[in-house]
């Protein structure tokens, strides 16, 4: 513990007069206060600097200074909200200004002294006149670091003094660059390097990155629907407060909420104290926070795009919008989420909602389909169909929706809710959560710009039958393709084939393009074709095709094209139906696995052994797909997923440019990120390889969320 010298002794104990109580924290290296309690002083003087000042020149010896006249310049004067004011000042030497070092004295509001607190540097005995020129200076700051250039210099070279932060004093050249720095999971971040160079010998001191807006940060939110939840969030330092900035998306991109307050756009950022956003009133905040991280993450890992425009746009959205606004909205900039009223729904902050209006922006830059008529339906419906793939469920917007009259405010499995959907009362109806399932019931008016919101339940369905299969209106879909696949020949329909006027027609046509793009050789890809043109039949648009036959030839064993035909005996076994699918004869695969008659492989016994059933539209075998469903390049997030597995799991990646990677031994995704770990070898691999080192930061930043280390 720092023991006060006699001349500090003697100043406090004058001051013990007037505050007995006084307290001092010592600097234990320089011996100068750090922090002075107590009323040090009752003045007459008005003038705060003034009244610092004098307090200062006369306790002097206390803060080990000869003239605090020659030493302090002022910096501002700050009054707070009861009237207490504080001077601010900074420590000079020669004129110089000495880096860190300030003191602020407080004083009531009456203009007594109160106390000081800050940090001084007593003692300095430096050169005031640099040997070293400003611009040799900021010569060794750009050799230090190759990506500042002049032109990013921020500010001319400035004399001072250094002391704090640094063991020892020195004069420096203060010199301040633009550049790039590292965040903590390693990624590129802006910087604006502050320099310390000796102006003595030329040598660097000490550097900081001063780009200090805000800091990530993590925080605990409870979400309207989402519960206990972990957020990225940020700090700013200027407001001492954290706000809803999401800056730990794999690309350039951030997530960005703002809290409307029952009003609209403009609005700031959500803020909160303590990082703890657990009010009632955060709700909200919280959910559009998370659900829109949520949605960059599935459009970025599943489909390969870099938020909506796939260059790395913000993502601001705006939480509690309107006065018992019930709705929601992309503006061609930003997603507003409203309120509700309580009535007919909570606040619309639910996943799939948020979903929804996200995917508005993704068609914007894409397809930019025409907001009226079938493609305002068809933009509905993508939004509605994107919105359920990443929700995990058929039932739109359930969570904030709170009428009876339907399980939610869009049913895809069911856009009718049982029939309650009225033709001749088309508004009222989708109000209550009914929508037509088909092109009977077509609503052709001009409300709703020509039934963009009401339409949209024709192509709802359309996309149910196809990820699901079933029959509908007497039209039996071959089989289900799945979510996963729905959202590829979707997002390649919406991304390759559709334009700004397309209607339902077009969609079909270009789900089946899509097929052709994704799956041309999948063993799938016949009943698939003919399950999309059934979908869409089943709902008014085309005509319906008879399912392929697929005949088994034991279980889990399908021929995968009509290659080899066998004889038709004794694949033929009376009396029928024992082992014939027609409509005959068998097809065996080309492969040498399974050999054709008469080798005894398959035999018929007298008994009923493998029944075929009497519709041609079944497999003889009913069980599993025979082969695993084909992904085309664009690749899904897999559980499994391991630094062990293959590269082609990385979004973008194709067959052909595996090939480069693992004539290189890249085989893995861990081979990858080792090949990729620092920028010097992303710059190597990307000029033996040829490919651009953007694209290979992409492809680094993808594996990582895949593999978890990117949240």
């Amino acid at each position: 513990m720092y023991d006060p010298v006699k001349k500090q002794r003697d100043v406090l104990d004058n001051i013990k007069k007037t505050s007995p109580n006084v307290d001092v924290k010592w600097d234990e290296q320089t011996g100068s206060p750090l922090r002075v309690k107590g009323l040090l002083v009752r003045t007459e003087q008005r003038d705060p600097l003034n009244a610092a000042m004098e307090f200062l020149d006369a306790n002097k010896e206390l803060f080990l200074l000869d003239s605090m006249q020659k030493e302090m310049l002022l910096k501002r004067v700050d009054t707070d909200r009861v009237g207490n004011k504080h001077v601010r000042m900074q420590q000079v030497y020669n004129k110089l200004p000495v880096f860190g070092s300030e003191i602020i004295v407080h004083m009531d509001a009456d203009s007594n002294i109160k106390g000081t607190t800050g940090r001084l540097t007593p003692k300095i005995d430096l050169p005031d006149k640099a040997k070293i020129t400003a611009e040799k200076a900021l010569k060794n700051v750009l050799k230090d670091d190759k990506e500042n250039t002049k032109s990013n210099l921020h500010a001319e070279p400035s004399l001072m003094i250094l002391s704090q932060f640094v063991k020892e004093t020195h004069l420096v050249w203060h010199v301040t660059v633009n550049g790039v720095d590292k965040t903590l999971s390693g990624e590129d971040t802006p910087a604006k390097w502050e320099y310390f160079v000796d102006a003595l010998d030329g040598k660097i001191v000490w550097k900081y990155n001063n780009e200090q807006t805000h800091t990530n940060t993590t925080g605990s939110g409870i979400g309207q629907y989402s519960g206990a939840v972990t957020i990225n969030t940020v700090h700013d330092h200027g407001i001492a407060n954290y706000q809803l900035e999401d800056q730990g998306l794999p690309s350039s991109a951030r997530v960005v909420t703002h809290d409307a307050n029952g009003g609209y756009p403009p609005a700031p950022v959500s803020e909160d104290s303590n990082n703890n956003w657990s009010a009632t009133a955060q709700g909200p905040d919280i959910d559009c926070h998370l659900y829109t991280r949520m949605v960059f993450d599935y459009f970025f890992t599943v489909h390969g795009r870099d938020s909506y425009d796939d260059a790395g746009a913000d993502m601001h959205i705006y939480a509690n919008c309107g006065n018992n606004w019930n709705n929601a909205s992309w503006n061609g900039s930003y997603v507003k989420i409203g309120n509700g009223d309580g009535i007919r729904y909570d606040p619309l902050c639910a996943l799939d909602i948020i979903a929804h209006e996200w995917t508005h922006a993704v068609t914007e830059y894409t397809a930019d389909l025409v907001y009226s008529g079938e493609s305002g339906a068809l933009n509905e419906s993508m939004s509605d169909v994107f919105g359920s793939l990443i929700a995990g469920n058929w039932i739109f917007g359930e969570d904030a929706w709170l009428l009876a009259s339907a399980p939610g405010s869009r049913n895809m499995e069911d856009p009718t809710n049982g029939g309650q959907y009225d033709p001749t009362d088309p508004i009222d109806s989708v109000i209550a959560g009914h929508q037509p399932d088909h092109m009977t019931d077509k609503y052709t008016g001009a409300q709703d710009y020509g039934g963009v919101h009401i339409n949209s339940g024709i192509m709802n369905k359309a996309a149910y039958l196809i990820a699901t299969g079933g029959t509908h209106r007497g039209i039996r879909v071959c089989e289900g393709l799945g979510n996963d696949v729905l959202g590829l020949l979707y997002y390649q329909a919406l991304t390759t084939h559709l334009i700004s006027s397309s209607d339902f027609s077009d969609m079909r046509d270009a789900v089946l393009d899509s097929l052709d793009d994704l799956y041309a050789v999948n063993p799938h890809y016949s009943r698939w074709r003919a399950s999309i043109i059934n979908a869409f039949a089943a709902v008014g648009i085309g005509t319906a095709v008879t399912c392929p036959v697929t005949c088994w030839i034991a279980p889990f064993i399908c021929p995968p094209a009509p290659h080899i035909l066998c004889p038709p005996s004794p694949y033929i076994c009376p009396p029928s139906p024992h082992f014939e699918c027609p409509p005959s004869p068998y097809i065996c695969p080309p492969a040498p696995d399974i050999v054709c008659p008469p080798s005894p492989m398959v035999v018929c016994p007298p008994s009923p052994y493998i029944r075929c059933p009497p519709s041609p539209g079944l497999a003889c075998l009913p069980g599993p797909d025979p082969l695993p469903p084909y992904n085309p390049e664009i690749r899904i997030r897999r559980p499994d997923i391991s630094i062990r597995s293959d590269i082609l799991d990385i979004v973008g990646i194709g067959p052909e440019i595996a090939i480069l990677f693992k004539g290189k031994s890249i085989l893995t995704l861990g081979d990858f990120l080792k090949a990729t770990e620092n920028t010097k070898m992303v710059s190597k691999l990307s000029e033996d390889l040829g490919i651009s080192e953007a694209r290979m930061q992409d492809w680094r930043k993808k594996a990582l969320v895949m593999l978890g280390e990117i949240k």
